[in-house]
């Protein structure tokens, strides 16, 4: 064999384990460990119970978000001075270009009741913008709740985790 040749099959058998081997790794090019879908996510075990809401709740934050929007299921979680309840609310339209956003909500009334006759509060900013254009908007939530509060942060997590299922 040539000089050549040995050089050739050697750099073209250098080269086939090289892509065999990174083959194994996806190298950053995907995530091959996600996490989450909101920004700043960390890796978090689900220690908390994911409770429901009763379809009264969700129609109450349906009318609440008005027609342009729909809430289709909400999540519960007890804090100080009542409930958090965090809902996706989507487009009712398919063709709308905007996307599902996550909103806090928040109850003094058990929201787990199928006669659900509360005050419902929006919470988070999201919830605030989506009932502004609103004639029957919520109402601002009291200062006992906050969306940065421990249980708020929790159906927050409770939502983005059903809504990835």
């Amino acid at each position: 064999m040539s000089t050549r040749v040995k050089t050739a099959s050697a750099l073209i058998g250098a080269a086939t384990i090289a892509l065999l081997l990174t083959a194994c790794d996806p190298g950053g090019a995907q995530n091959i460990d996600p996490v989450g879908k909101v920004p700043g996510s960390e890796e978090k075990s689900q220690s908390t119970q994911c409770d429901v809401a009763s379809s009264a709740v969700v129609d109450r934050i349906d009318a609440a978000v008005g027609g342009h929007d729909t809430a289709e299921f909400a999540n519960i979680q007890e804090g100080d001075g009542g409930w958090y309840l965090g809902a996706t609310i989507v487009p009712a339209d398919s063709n709308d270009p905007n996307d599902d956003e996550v909103t806090i909500w928040a109850t003094t009334d058990d929201p787990t009741s199928d006669d659900f006759d509360g005050p419902l509060y929006a919470v988070n900013k999201t919830a605030k913008d989506a009932t502004a254009d609103e004639s029957n908007s919520a109402s601002p939530a009291p200062s006992s709740f906050s969306a940065d509060s421990e249980a708020a942060q929790q159906v927050e997590s409770c939502v983005v985790e059903a809504s990835d299922r």
